[in-house]
């Protein structure tokens, strides 16, 4: 299924949108935990779906240098990680505040992109939206602390 870039992405905004409230709610009656668990009891559901193509990739990523390896290796850490901070983040103070502060992440993957890869998708336009929403978050913190 092939779907305009933008439309996936104005999906995938919509279904934070959803998300994020409701883990707000969970997380005020369960563990952070059980709410870690519950988000990936879907993927472990998926799987047997999924298996053979699992089992393709493993092979592949075999082939690869062990510089490469390693960074596919580490992206289930990086998102685990990720995800617990955004949980902690709505724990402390609410999903709105926590998801507008969290939404500064475009600035970091111009910032990694350009680290780790030496891409740079930077144009006036981008810059200015980058900084506008650094304003943002700092007004945002600023006034909620």
């Amino acid at each position: 299924m092939h779907i305009p870039w933008y439309v996936a992405a104005l999906a995938a905004a919509i279904t934070w949108g959803i998300y994020y409230p409701l883990v707000d709610m969970a997380l005020k009656r369960i563990s952070l935990y059980s709410v870690i668990l519950l988000s990936m009891i879907p993927v472990l559901l998926a799987m047997p779906l999924f298996i053979k193509t699992v089992s393709n990739d493993i092979e592949t990523v075999k082939t690869l240098p062990a510089s490469e390896q390693w960074v596919i290796a580490v992206l289930g850490l990086i998102g685990l990680f990720g995800e617990v901070m955004v949980y902690m983040a709505i724990t402390g103070k609410n999903a709105t505040l926590a998801s507008l502060i969290e939404m500064t992440y475009p600035v970091f993957v111009v910032l990694f992109a350009y680290i780790f890869y030496r891409h740079m998708h930077v144009t006036a336009s981008v810059l200015i939206g980058g900084l506008m929403i650094l304003v943002g978050a700092g007004l945002i913190i600023y006034n909620n602390q």
